[in-house]
């Protein structure tokens, strides 16, 4: 019988760079033994070769986040290969990228072009304002992408308001409030979405604008956006009731003079206090826009 010297394999989980694999006669190793030695062989060499030393990796990320040309020119460059993506695959693939909806919105586009409602082309049941944004779309064939460049554009501005609001409104650096805009600047989902055709990030933009606005004390400014909101989709609506909450004279900067001994603190002295002027500006600022453009759009 032949004799066969093996030294025990260590398990493939041992810290053992170099673990001792010698056989005397290995034409008489099972295969088992001998892939066993292999597999430890790569995976060791592949954790010492493949794996940057961690100091490196937080110093490059640190370095992405501290420049804002780099993220948003990443979230630029992801955008553009997905719309050009978006294209291959429309052109070559039974399974299409364009979103159904923008179908919808570009030929009630072609509606408007020719003289008509955009409701004329069914199951239409948006603004007709965004109808008349995609106007472009009808000019050519080269133009028909055109929402979607409009879409991913206002991906970015959203992504750059919400940077503004992370630094004027939570005081964050630059640095930090990059790495939370990047969450939306750099989602892949959020990059589909819009380059797809979806309109949602008109509304991504409406709302954060909002919330700049608000941040900024621009109280007329975040009710034409909040009524401008509401009429393109009624769902910005929720953030209203927040958003008049937040509006006390502590975050306004316009504090009330102290209640005097005695004073009544009847539910209509504590209306009176409640219904402040950026609350009344606010209220009436939002729902003015929306019934002006509800009546607008109807009559068209």
């Amino acid at each position: 019988m032949t004799r066969v010297a093996f030294l025990a394999q260590p398990s493939i989980f041992s810290h053992n760079r170099n673990p001792p694999c010698i056989v005397t006669e290995p034409r008489d190793i099972n295969f088992h033994s001998q892939s066993t030695c292999k597999i430890h062989s790569i995976f060791e060499a592949a954790k010492v070769t493949l794996s940057p030393p961690a100091p490196e990796i937080a110093t490059v990320m640190a370095g992405f986040f501290s420049s804002p040309l780099l993220v948003f020119s990443s979230a630029i460059a992801l955008r553009i290969i997905l719309f050009f993506y978006g294209l291959w695959q429309d052109a070559n693939s039974p399974m299409k990228y364009t979103d159904i909806d923008y179908y919808v919105f570009t030929d009630a586009a072609r509606f408007i072009s020719r003289g008509g409602s955009p409701y004329d082309r069914e199951t239409y049941r948006y603004t007709p304002l965004l109808a008349w944004m995609l106007l472009p779309t009808t000019w050519s064939s080269t133009w028909f992408s055109f929402g979607k460049v409009l879409f991913a554009f206002n991906d970015i501005v959203a992504g750059w308001l919400i940077v503004l609001v992370l630094m004027n409104g939570k005081k964050m650096s630059m640095e930090r409030a990059l790495k939370f805009a990047s969450i939306w600047l750099l989602n892949p989902m959020v990059a589909t979405i819009s380059t797809r055709g979806s309109s949602e990030g008109l509304l991504g933009v409406m709302v954060v604008a909002l919330l700049w606005a608000i941040t900024q004390r621009k109280i007329a400014l975040a009710g034409v956006l909040l009524g401008l909101g509401v009429h393109f989709k009624i769902y910005p609506f929720i953030y209203a009731p927040s958003i008049i909450w937040w509006l006390d004279n502590e975050h306004i900067e316009n504090p009330r003079p102290a209640a005097k001994a005695g004073e009544s603190n009847s539910l209509i002295s504590i209306a009176k206090n409640f219904l402040n002027e950026s609350r009344m500006d606010l209220t009436v600022t939002s729902l003015l826009t929306f019934l002006l453009l509800n009546t607008l759009m109807y009559t068209k």
